[in-house]
């Protein structure tokens, strides 16, 4: 009859609006967790950095809990207060001599008075290469200052960013400083987090949910003591030679050391042109001392991340590294974290499917 739906009708018409309100309650979500992003899109870098620093140093807040009677809120705040003491304090020291170093070298620019020492008799006798390097060293030394007045208008731009690139520098170090405390807040409400993750990781991956947490919370340790810790511990000992060893513009080169281990480039690249400085300036006796010193810093690393990275899982060494060091290539700083975890998440996905296949 006319006016009446038929029951095809009907049908089609319940589908559109099941179809409709679904499109509305998943464009809903789409636009929430969107405004969600927007909003915390600034405090984002330190809201990751801050639960990292939590995951990295829970086994040390979890020990010092049980030592003052769990009571999780002081040993927040102790722990909070030593890591905040040792960021800041060191980076002040570092920030100052690099500010310093750059100003010495930007007035002896402008002043022209940057000169090259001339090399010793002893280089021209060395094996090889003494007899190149004392020709070009002896040239370089005679003309440079000739060859930087060419060059004054690149200098004084280079200078210009490096002073700019200090600035972001501390900024950074500020930004990690509250990365730390947020942190400490993250270790006071860890149970909380603790449930909040196993649950998101089973609704995620189903029952082995759990088990992936615990991949991804060691691969984070691993990482941290593989990657970070073995390159604060390297640049900690080449930067104590280079004070010692009364190195010019140290803060520098601890700088470059620091960036050089954690981009997993050999910090022997680096003791090729400090050897030769050695040899050039300073007596045989302690520069062969100091050779050998920085030969084997420069080496240290090559034993410490095999024991380090791969410690408590059961996922390769090899895979590990590779998802840091790709990481930190495709996605920066941040990406020594995220390319282990998920290297590791997919092997162990892997494993589990091929097992299952077996079975």
């Amino acid at each position: 009859m006319p006016g009446k739906l038929s029951d095809q009708d009907k049908g089609n018409s319940s589908y559109v609006k099941i179809a409709v309100d679904l499109i509305l309650k998943v464009g809903t979500l789409f636009m929430l967790i969107f405004l969600c992003f927007i909003i915390l899109k600034p405090f984002l870098g330190m809201l990751f950095w801050g639960l990292i620093i939590a995951i990295i140093l829970f086994p040390l807040f979890q020990r010092l809990s049980g030592w003052l009677g769990h009571r999780n809120k002081l040993t927040s705040v102790l722990i909070t207060l030593v890591a905040l003491s040792v960021l800041v304090l060191p980076s002040i020291w570092l920030v100052n001599q690099l500010v310093e170093g750059i100003k010495f070298l930007a007035g002896h620019l402008h002043e022209g008075a940057v000169t090259i020492p001339p090399p010793t008799d002893s280089v021209a006798s060395w094996p090889l290469i003494g007899s190149w390097v004392y020709e070009k060293w002896l040239a370089l030394s005679t003309n440079m200052g000739d060859t930087l007045k060419g060059f004054m208008p690149q200098i004084v731009s280079w200078g210009e960013k490096t002073l700019g690139t200090l600035a972001n520098l501390g900024i950074g170090i500020v930004q990690f400083a509250a990365s730390i405390i947020i942190a400490g807040i993250f270790l006071i409400f860890f149970k909380k987090g603790s449930e909040s993750g196993t649950r998101i990781f089973k609704k995620v991956l189903g029952e082995k949910g759990h088990e992936y947490l615990e991949v991804s919370l060691k691969t984070i340790r691993n990482v941290a003591s593989g990657v970070l810790g073995v390159a604060i511990i390297q640049t900690t000992l080449m930067g104590v030679g280079l004070i010692l060893a009364h190195i010019p513009l140290a803060a520098v080169w601890i700088v470059l050391i620091l960036v050089m281990t954690i981009a997993q480039l050999p910090v022997l690249l680096f003791n090729i042109p400090l050897i030769i400085y050695l040899f050039a300036f300073r007596d045989p006796f302690p520069a062969v001392l100091w050779t050998l010193y920085f030969l084997v810093m420069g080496m240290i690393d090559n034993i410490l991340k095999p024991l380090l990275m791969g410690k408590g899982l059961d996922v390769p060494m090899l895979v590990i590294f590779l998802g840091a060091l790709g990481g930190f290539i495709a996605f920066g700083f941040i990406g020594l974290f995220l390319g282990a975890i998920v290297l590791s998440l997919a092997y162990k996905m892997y494993i589990t499917w091929t097992t299952t296949v077996d079975a």
